[in-house]
């Protein structure tokens, strides 16, 4: 009976991620998502996540789950003074490997955006790091290498930083899923953390400008 419920709630999750990606969060009903699974309880999403915040929950820990043993193993090969762009490859390319294991047409790149992107799931994505330990550490020690920059500044940069991910992650996902593109997942998780090293430790040339509330997103 466990291997069963786990079986239906890894379908639901599965067909949510579609649904979800394809046509947005406050578009699909969980009736639709129940039925593109398979299920005949068209109550299904109620029954194992009881709602749909719940549903969008469990997806999200799912991927974390997927992504912390990644990083632990990349945090664990670094060198004793590693650099900003070496902690942020541990942070960015685990993330991106959860979206070159996932079946073709993959769709959770679009998913995550559009739950950022909806007012009603996106605090799902403020993920706590307590009791992610590789993440914690990747991100204490990222903070230290960016102390010359100033806290509101850093956070400003951070919120600018989480979209361009998001929107590039699903943009790049679409052209793939349409065939437009060749997969090469590692490569743009590569030119992201470059991106994010730059953007990060630019120099303020205007101290004391625009910057919005810290936002903490982990996946």
């Amino acid at each position: 009976m466990a291997r069963h419920s786990e079986v239906a709630r890894g379908a639901l999750m599965d067909a949510a991620e579609e649904l979800y990606g394809r046509d947005g969060i406050d578009q699909v009903s969980n009736r639709r998502i129940a039925e593109r699974a398979g299920n005949a309880n068209h109550s299904a999403v109620a029954y194992h996540f009881g709602d749909r915040d719940g549903l969008i929950t469990a997806m999200l820990d799912r991927y974390t789950e997927q992504s912390e043993p990644l990083r632990a193993d990349l945090l664990a090969a670094l060198g004793p003074d590693p650099t900003l762009v070496e902690l942020l490859r541990c942070l960015v390319l685990p993330a991106v490997r959860g979206l070159l294991d996932r079946p073709a047409p993959g769709w959770r790149a679009r998913f995550l955006n559009q739950v950022r992107a909806t007012p009603s799931t996106a605090a799902l994505l403020e993920r706590p790091v307590a009791g992610k330990t590789a993440t914690a550490a990747i991100m204490a020690a990222t903070g230290e290498r960016l102390r010359h920059v100033d806290q509101p500044v850093l956070n400003g940069r951070g919120w600018m930083l989480t979209g361009m991910v998001f929107e590039v992650c699903a943009a790049y996902e679409a052209e793939v899923a349409a065939g437009e593109r060749e997969p090469d997942w590692a490569a743009l998780g590569c030119f992201l953390t470059d991106a994010a090293a730059g953007m990060l430790a630019a120099p303020v040339t205007a101290p004391g400008g625009f910057a919005p509330a810290p936002t903490l997103i982990q996946l």
